[in-house]
């Protein structure tokens, strides 16, 4: 491996100083990067959708979400603060779809709490709104309230049926949205902990993970949930409690989908949906370091995100590192000095993981990666959380180490 092929930039959101997390990060159908800055913490703000401007360098502001919902920030309802992993895009139209998420307080407030606005006509939040972004015109096409009263957590898009797959909060339902007919059709609740993603298999079968752990699918022809009796992988230390889905991708070369769980110590999965009526997991192993059983972790902290196949036919993901193995993880940065994200990349033939760089740049600490996306040229993007102002890494990948030439850029789900 040769250092001086991965060139690591760091690009802050300036222009929305109070952003304190980017969720979603995703190639739209013009090859081009799209980002959501999102403002969580801060009382009656916006989310932006933001795009990475090859040509300056930099970042160009694209729209924010408060004002082509009509949404207003300043309304005294929760706001419309962040997108999260709930960017699609549809290259049949030119299409970059995104859907809005809770948790930003109303103008005034500390904080908002769902479950306890819910029925509060003044401050509850409205729901989660659809924006379609059309990415060659560069403008808004139209946007709809897709979820009353819940955000999107995830979103998922089916090009050929013209399906949206999501996962609404807080109640955890799931949901299939109709892009033809504009009609929803509400599943159920599957859980208490969100997943934060939803995949698709060339069977056209929707998968995630529920709070238990357990593989959920929705079966495409009989338009059902099912839950299919296989669990994440896990360490001996822990139980199947909180093996939600974190990221997926799939390999562009075989049918085959790789993935992480929302879970400390996590482990890399690759699962083969064609294999038996339920598909297989294949357990590749716990991705960060070792550290005392003794003591917990915190999820935040021991972190796997970002995965994205480059244009060499790596699988590239994003670790958090800490300096002692022994140390006990709390939820307090401060408890954890020498944390640090770490690039690496795994050979999907051989299955050797390699370390390429460390991820720094901007205000806060660098850590925590959201989600990963590649460019048409190659380059990879890497969304920055914990920090604010939040931003994005990018790395230019010059790596002339081909295993498998990857011409494929777009991930369907978010």
């Amino acid at each position: 491996m040769k250092h001086n092929d991965f060139k690591v930039s760091y690009h802050q959101f300036d222009e929305r100083p109070l952003s304190d997390s980017c969720w979603s990060v995703q190639a739209g159908p013009d090859g081009r990067i799209y980002i959501a800055s999102c403002i969580e913490h801060t009382d009656g703000e916006s989310a932006t959708v933001v795009r990475y401007n090859e040509k300056t360098k930099g970042l160009d502001y694209l729209f924010d979400l408060d004002e082509v919902t009509g949404d207003l920030k300043d309304s005294g309802r929760a706001t419309q603060c962040k997108i999260h992993y709930s960017f699609v895009p549809d290259p049949a139209n030119d299409m970059l779809y995104c859907a809005t998420h809770l948790s930003g307080p109303p103008k005034g407030e500390d904080s908002y709490n769902p479950w306890a606005a819910w029925h509060d006509p003044v401050r509850a939040f409205r729901g989660s709104y659809l924006a379609s972004y059309d990415t060659k015109n560069d403008k808004i096409k139209d946007v709809e309230l897709f979820i009353p009263k819940e955000g999107c957590r995830c979103l998922c898009l089916d090009r050929e049926r013209q399906l949206l797959f999501a996962l609404t909060y807080p109640r955890d339902h799931f949901i299939v949205y109709n892009l033809k007919t504009r009609k929803l059709q509400d599943f159920g609740r599957i859980g208490s902990v969100n997943s934060q993603c939803i995949f698709l298999g060339n069977n056209g079968m929707a998968y995630t993970f529920a709070d238990t752990g357990q593989l959920v699918r929705y079966d495409i022809d009989k338009r059902k949930l099912q839950e299919c009796p296989l669990f994440f992988p896990h360490e001996k230390c822990q139980n199947n409690w909180h093996g939600v889905l974190y990221d997926a991708v799939k390999d562009p070369f075989q049918n085959a989908i790789y993935a992480v769980p929302w879970k400390a110590r996590p482990h890399l999965i690759r699962f083969w949906p064609d294999e038996g009526p339920l598909g297989r997991i294949e357990d590749l192993g716990q991705l960060t370091q070792a550290s005392d059983t003794h003591f917990p972790i915190s999820v935040n902290i021991g972190h796997v995100g970002g995965l994205v196949f480059g244009h060499d036919g790596f699988l590239y993901y994003v670790k958090s590192v800490w300096p002692d193995k022994k140390i006990s993880i709390g939820k307090s940065k401060r408890q954890s000095p020498g944390l640090s994200a770490i690039l690496c990349r795994m050979n999907p033939v051989t299955l050797r993981h390699e370390e390429i760089c460390s991820l720094t740049g901007g205000d806060g600490p660098n850590y925590y990666v959201s989600r990963g996306a590649r460019d048409i040229e190659g380059n990879l993007y890497f969304g920055k959380i914990m920090a604010s102002p939040s931003g994005i890494y990018r790395v230019e990948n010059k790596n002339k180490d081909i295993i498998q030439k990857n011409n494929e850029y777009l991930r369907f789900w978010g």
